[in-house]
């Protein structure tokens, strides 16, 4: 089972906050899933490119990693990296208008729901909030969820089948990490869309499936210096595209995910974009990257596999990111995420 990261994330993190400079504890490592023989790759690409230092891989599995746990200064002042309403009080929501209520107050709140919940229509997350399906997970139907210029928001084992997005992160939300969901239908609406200058965003160990399009980072009309974006261990699963299309974008990172089955594009960079990609297993899946070709964007590769999949499609430079990570191997990759990505 994919550690839950809020309870372990918690104490860590709120430590993290209050030092200059915070050292990892160690943990006892999950024994390592049984490795299922997959077809010989077509390629195996890799550079000599040097990643930045990296996290214990226990620790990557507790908290927030990427783009979402980096401090960032924005109108002169500082903000940490995400814990959500890991400040505040622990309540439990028993229907969509309570949750309502509880995600829009102003106090700092870790959210908990079970079963299924009709949000009712959209439901707006205010900051320094966690939303947490309890144990087996809890599945939201009837709306999406919006963060709309609030920060410090974690989403965390949920399931919601959706005719259009499910979560829309815009308006300069910044610090917001997305975990351990599953997302599906969504019509030609992306499941998750990143957009209008959000900022600071992880999603982790999610599964898309039975969808058009999985992930948009970046409208049309988007301002440079925002759209700084972290995917990894996600499981696409038959999406047929986006996974993400990225447009606009600082920086995105997409590492140790899993595209199983996904027909069109995998991982596409469009209107300057810069995305790194990185120990990725594509798997009957089409282009695995794209820059498109009218206006294109910059796509860097190194150590993914393709199995029954197409060359990328390669353009410009892409540095790599200021955080320390941990990669699993990639050949690991599709039993480690098809295992665990998802509710739980």
């Amino acid at each position: 089972m994919r550690p839950q990261p809020i309870a372990a994330a918690t104490a860590a993190a709120l430590l993290c906050a209050a030092l200059t400079s915070c050292t990892p504890r160690e943990e006892d490592a999950a024994p390592d899933p049984p490795t299922i023989a997959a077809a010989d790759p077509q390629t195996t690409e890799a550079d000599e490119a040097s990643p930045p230092p990296r996290a214990d891989a226990a620790e990557q599995a507790s908290a927030a990693v990427g783009w979402a746990a980096q401090p960032l200064e924005r109108d002169g002042q500082r903000y940490p990296g995400v814990v959500g309403g890991a400040r505040g009080e622990t309540v439990t929501a028993a229907d969509g208008r309570e949750l309502a209520a509880y995600l829009a107050a102003e106090e700092p709140l870790t959210v908990r729901v079970s079963g299924r919940i009709n949000l009712g229509g959209q439901v707006e997350v205010g900051s320094d909030k966690t939303l947490e399906g309890t144990e087996g997970g809890a599945e939201l139907t009837g709306g999406r969820l919006v963060v709309d210029g609030s920060s410090n928001v974690v989403l965390s084992n949920l399931e919601m089948d959706t005719r259009s997005t499910a979560v829309a992160v815009r308006g300069g939300a910044h610090h917001v990490w997305v975990d351990g969901s599953t997302f599906s239908g969504g019509g030609a609406a992306p499941l998750v869309s990143v957009t209008d200058g959000a900022d600071h965003v992880t999603l982790s160990w999610n599964r898309f499936t039975d969808a058009e399009a999985a992930v948009t980072i970046g409208g049309e009309e988007e301002e440079p210096g925002a759209l700084r974006v972290t995917l990894h261990h996600n499981y696409f699963d038959g999406t047929g595209a986006h996974h993400p299309l990225a447009r606009f974008a600082e920086h995105v990172h997409v590492f140790n995910n899993y595209f199983r089955a996904t027909p069109e594009h995998g991982v596409e960079s469009a209107h300057g974009a810069n995305v790194l990609v990185e120990g990725n297993y594509f798997e009957n899946a089409g282009l695995s990257v794209s820059t498109t070709a009218e206006e294109p964007g910059n796509a860097a590769t190194r150590d993914n596999l393709l199995v029954d999949t197409e060359q990328p499609d390669l353009r410009g430079t892409v540095p790599d990111p200021p955080y320390a990570y941990d990669t699993d191997d990639t050949t690991r990759v599709p039993d480690l995420v098809a295992a665990r990505a998802g509710v739980s």
